[in-house]
């Protein structure tokens, strides 16, 4: 039975009244089995979270066991929206096959990884013999929100899938009730804001719990509302004995691994693991999830991270905060690109050879002595376009990716060898302080990279494949 649909049930020998969720395929007069064992109809009253309604339900015999609820972190589940973070630092080389998003996040939780912005819980409930209704859950959070955790983004994705009840709350918000969710996005509508979930006497039922969290990390634990039998009954439930974890989003640009089922890669974007949110839902017929359009909520697709810093501006430095590991020619290529696609004519900058001095250290004696071979915002040694230089403005590197050639992205030892081959992919912006800003200007090329004698990387040889101009403003995230 679909969860979404209001359902009106009648009972023999009691009745149950407003919209109510069946968990399964069986009634609940089939699970009062015998006319034997004859049930005594006891009626209670009483209000559900949000609701005016009110409902009668039958009284199970004695001697059951308790109703059984529990909450286990996920990081198999099939979402595309689940990020982590490592506390130390990672190389692609580091990282297991990319055989599949769910075994590398269950790698990466062993490892000691975080989820960002987003993080799968699973949500089992059984009713064990008792009638149970479940009226309200909530993320509770316990002590205070910390600040984003910093170590290694690790960004895996595959197309979700609904395969339990899904539900997302937001731990941004000032009320952190149970939304309506589909597989990833989550809505801003309440899922439990006219309904309630019965429970069946056996049979477990799922939920898959989309927890978001942007602007803070945060301890919480999971509260569950609800009646045993007529009764009111709080569950509060954890991560084991401990509270459940999760960051929030950086939001300056910074480097992430990640993988979009083409094999590990390096890039470097703002805000990694940003929660998707909707307003409507679709499902993945593509059609609308009722109840999930929302007033005042932002409408369809968006970002809720934390806005990185605003490219329209002046940089406070010629060169954006840089972690860079010598020692991996992705980071080197990556450093590369975003210091070369980062001038300021205000500050001096007059052409691509006032950036050389800038990127010197990430390219070899030789190539540094030639000239510095391509600047991605001017290919062929020419200038950036006139435009910049008439209003004293400023590029930024809105979004650099770098990764092995197509087929060795997964080639062991191919990133630790002698010569490494990068394709690297750039989107840069201009603005200026009067208001004038332009079109993205996008370089795709290849790099030759050479380990020199203490193992570190330097680029020596820089081959543009393809350049067009203007490209969209928006570079995937």
């Amino acid at each position: 039975m679909d969860d979404r649909d209001d359902t009106r049930n009648t009972i023999s020998g009691g009745t149950i009244h407003g919209n109510v969720v069946m968990g399964g395929r069986v009634s609940v007069v089939e699970s009062l089995r015998g006319h034997l064992r004859m049930l005594v109809a006891v009626t209670s009253a009483m209000a559900l979270v949000g609701a005016g309604t009110t409902y009668y339900a039958l009284h199970a015999t004695g001697g059951a066991e308790e109703p059984k609820l529990s909450a286990r972190q996920e990081p198999g589940h099939r979402d595309a929206h689940t990020t982590v973070v490592l506390p130390r630092a990672v190389r692609p080389s580091d990282l297991p096959p990319a055989t599949g998003c769910p075994a590398t996040r269950t790698w990466l939780h062993a490892q000691g990884g975080t989820d960002v912005g987003q993080s799968a819980l699973t949500v089992e409930m059984v009713g064990n013999g008792h009638i149970v209704a479940i009226e309200g859950l909530r993320a509770t959070v316990v002590g205070t929100p910390g600040d984003p955790l910093p170590g290694t983004v690790v960004d895996c994705s595959e197309q979700g899938e609904g395969e339990k009840i899904d539900l997302g709350v937001d731990l941004d918000s000032d009320d952190r009730v149970a939304l309506i969710s589909s597989a990833g996005p989550v809505s801003f509508a309440p899922y439990f804001s006219d309904k309630y979930l019965y429970l069946e006497d056996r049979k477990p039922e799922l939920f898959n719990l989309s927890v978001l969290a942007t602007r803070h990390s945060y301890d919480y634990v999971i509260t569950v509302e609800g009646s045993v039998d007529g009764e009111h009954r709080t569950w509060t439930l954890k991560d084991g004995d401990r509270p459940f974890h999760i960051s929030g989003v950086r939001g300056e640009r910074t480097n992430a691994l990640w993988n979009r089922g083409q094999g590990w890669e390096t890039s470097y974007a703002a805000s990694h693991g940003a929660p998707t949110r909707c307003n409507p839902c679709y499902d993945q017929e593509e059609r609308e999830i009722p109840r999930t359009a929302v007033g005042g909520a932002p409408p369809g697709f968006s970002f809720t991270a934390v806005p990185a810093t605003d490219p329209a501006k002046r940089p406070t430095a010629a060169t954006p905060p840089l972690t860079v590991d010598e020692h991996d020619a992705e980071s080197v290529a990556i450093a590369w690109a975003v210091t070369s696609g980062s001038i300021d004519t205000g500050g001096g900058d007059t052409g691509p050879a006032a950036v050389l001095p800038r990127v010197r250290r990430y390219l070899t004696r030789e190539l540094a002595d030639s000239g510095g071979g391509l600047n991605p915002l001017a290919p062929d040694g020419g200038g950036w376009p006139a435009e910049v230089t008439v209003h004293h403005g400023w590029s930024v590197a809105q979004w650099v990716s770098a990764a092995p050639l197509e087929g060795m992205k997964d080639r062991p030892g191919y990133l630790t060898g002698d010569a490494v081959e990068l394709e690297v992919s750039v989107t840069c912006g201009y603005w200026a302080a009067d208001g004038w800003s332009s079109t993205a200007k996008s370089f795709f090329g290849r790099l030759r990279m050479q380990r020199q004698s203490d193992g570190t990387y330097r680029i020596a040889a820089i081959e543009e494949k393809k350049f067009s101009f203007p490209q969209p403003t928006d570079p995937p995230q």
